[in-house]
């Protein structure tokens, strides 16, 4: 049995918790915010831009802390799931792994790049797990795509294209993701997902060229990106500047050889393919989402004490060096060369 902290309980700690809780694996142990009323969690209710968990729980037998330093101190659990603003993932993370703990850390990993490679080297140098949050590396929506595209039935993928259009982020608590000095604003907050799944599906590209519509704070609402590959064309474009009542979109659209692949979660099947002649048919996904199967592989982590295959804190640097990458090449209006 893996025992959990979770610290931060807003949108995303809700959901990790509720993964947790259908676990027999996994129990929460303690509990870690700021608000003292938030860390009397009575309710799974969030509300976010995906449906996840809800309902009532009770953790009244659970302890509850206002104060990080003295939960690590105390102990009475086996790692630690950091669900707070960005500007504060090094540091938390950091700490904890020097503690002796596991850790979960949402996305993005840190706000650059320098910072994420503070919480790798912690790892590394504990010899703990550390997992972090790039949820679409375990979403069906993607990872059966990647079975499609890798086994090369419809021949090589020839271009691709990601979409990520959000409402603002009034379910965030406290509201400071509009803050871009603690979110990196859409950029770096949302439009980090599409980012790591091209690097999971496509690798490194060559350079990036962005544009974006700007905060006046050196980040983006809104950032487009070409990315240059030797044979594949790949675009990516997300952001949360539109009208409130604009609901929350993720499409992304694969043209191979002899076949076009869709997603769009908006839709009845929200994954189709349409092969060279024949009939188009929905792809069959697993059950689960991200969330739920990222907090599975966690634990099995925990369990194993083997770093995930998946995502790993030098991984998820990679995809915070690139988004920042992107953010500079929309700042300075010209292509970004990678090295």
């Amino acid at each position: 049995m893996i025992r959990i902290a979770v610290v931060g309980l807003g949108f995303m700690g809700k959901t990790h918790i509720g993964a947790y809780n259908q676990l027999p694996n996994a129990k929460i142990t303690a509990l870690c915010d700021r608000d003292p009323d938030r860390v009397n969690l009575t309710s799974l209710d969030a509300g976010g831009n995906i449906e996840t968990s809800s309902g009532s729980v009770d953790f009244s037998d659970v302890p509850k802390y206002t104060d990080y330093d003295e939960m690590l101190a105390k102990g009475g659990f086996d790692a630690v799931d950091i669900t707070l603003p960005t500007d504060v993932h090094a540091a938390f993370a950091t700490k904890a792994l020097k503690a002796g703990y596991h850790v979960f850390v949402e996305k993005p990993l840190a706000m650059d790049y320098e910072s994420a490679m503070l919480i790798t080297a912690a790892a590394e140098e504990s010899g703990k797990v550390c997992s972090v949050g790039q949820c679409l590396r375990f979403w069906p929506l993607y990872t059966e795509v990647k079975k499609v595209l890798d086994s090369g039935e419809y021949g090589a993928t020839r271009h691709a294209e990601f979409g990520r259009y959000s409402p603002p982020a009034t379910w965030i608590v406290d509201g400071w993701s509009e803050n871009s000095s603690r979110s990196g604003n859409a950029s770096l907050d949302l439009h980090i997902h599409d980012v790591d799944i091209i690097l999971f599906l496509f690798g490194k590209p060559q350079s990036v060229r962005s544009v974006g519509v700007p905060d006046g704070n050196g980040f983006f609402t809104h950032i487009s990106t070409v990315y240059q590959y030797p044979e594949v064309s790949v675009t990516s474009t997300g952001g949360w500047g539109f009208s409130p009542d604009f609901p929350f979109s993720m499409r992304a659209l694969y043209v191979l050889d002899k076949a076009t692949i869709e997603m769009d979660i908006s839709k009845d099947h929200p994954v189709m393919v349409f092969p060279y002649g024949r009939e188009p048919f929905p792809l069959e996904l697993p059950e689960g989402d991200g969330y739920r199967n990222e907090i599975i592989d966690f634990v099995e982590r925990c369990e194993s004490g083997k770093i995930s295959e998946i995502v790993s804190p030098s991984v998820a640097a990679e995809s915070v060096r690139l988004t920042r990458l992107e953010i500079q090449s929309a700042r300075e209006n010209r292509e970004i060369v990678m090295d």
